[in-house]
C-alpha cells in the first residue's frame, strides 16, 4: 500500500471529495495480457480506499477476469450484510456502459422478480468513460433478503473495471427503499467516486 492523496472531480452529479490515506493498488488482479498490447507496456491500475478494517474474503481469477470480495469486521463470508466487489475484465473490446448496466440489471432480475434499476449516469473519471447506477431487489429468492447495490463502471484502455457496494437488508416492499441509513449511502458514494483507474506515465490518465 502507498500513502498518497487522490482528488476527484464531480461529474454526472456525483459530489467532489478529497480522500486521504492508503490507496490499494489492484493492478495484479487483472494480470492476463491484453490482445494487441506491447510486452512491457505500462499496466493500468485501479486504486481505491477500502473502509477501515475491511478484508478480502474471496478471490477468483480466470480467463482474464479477476474478482475480489471484501467485507467489514464482525461479518462472515456466509452471513455478510455489507460487501464491496471489484471486478476487472482484461479485454481489448470493452462492452458499452449501457451494456454493462443492462447485464447487471438482468443478473438481479434472474433472482428477484421485482428488481429495479435507477437510471445510468455517465461521465468521465480521470479521462476514462465512467458510469454509475443503483440496483435494488426487495427480496432475493436465493437468500430471502433484500439487496441494494451502488455500481461504478470504468472503461479503461486495457480493461473494464466494475465496483459494487452492496447491502443485504430485511425484505422491503417493491415501491419503497431499503433500510440503509443516509451516512452509509454517503460513504459508499464517496468511496466509489474516489476510486480511479490510472495509467503510469500517461498525461491523459495520470496516477496521482
Amino acid at each position: 500500500m502507498t500513502n498518497e492523496r487522490s482528488r476527484t472531480v464531480a461529474r454526472s452529479g456525483w459530489p467532489a471529495i478529497l480522500a486521504r490515506g492508503a490507496l490499494l493498488g489492484l493492478t495484479a488482479i487483472g494480470c492476463a495480457s491484453v490482445p494487441g498490447r506491447d510486452a512491457g507496456a505500462a499496466e493500468e491500475t485501479l486504486r481505491f480506499t477500502p473502509p477501515p478494517g475491511w478484508r478480502q474474503v474471496h478471490a477468483v481469477e480466470r480467463d482474464g477476469l479477476a474478482v475480489r470480495h471484501l467485507i467489514p469486521p464482525g461479518q462472515g463470508s456466509d452471513d455478510w450484510r455489507d460487501m464491496i466487489t471489484v471486478q476487472v475484465l482484461r479485454t481489448a473490446l470493452p462492452p458499452p456502459l449501457e451494456g454493462l448496466y443492462a447485464r447487471a440489471l438482468a443478473g438481479y432480475q434472474a433472482h428477484c422478480p421485482d428488481a429495479r434499476g435507477g437510471g445510468l449516469q455517465q461521465g468521465r473519471s480521470n479521462g476514462y468513460a465512467t458510469g454509475f447506477w443503483v440496483l435494488g431487489c426487495p427480496e432475493n429468492t436465493r437468500t430471502g433478503r433484500g439487496e441494494t447495490a451502488f455500481f461504478k463502471a470504468t472503461l479503461g484502455e486495457q480493461a473494464v473495471y466494475v465496483m459494487q457496494r452492496v447491502w443485504r437488508t430485511a425484505p422491503f416492499e417493491p415501491e419503497t427503499e431499503a433500510d440503509i441509513d443516509a451516512d452509509s449511502r454517503r460513504q459508499a458514494i464517496d468511496m466509489l467516486k474516489a476510486a480511479q483507474v490510472c495509467l503510469p506515465g500517461s498525461t491523459a490518465h495520470p496516477c496521482r
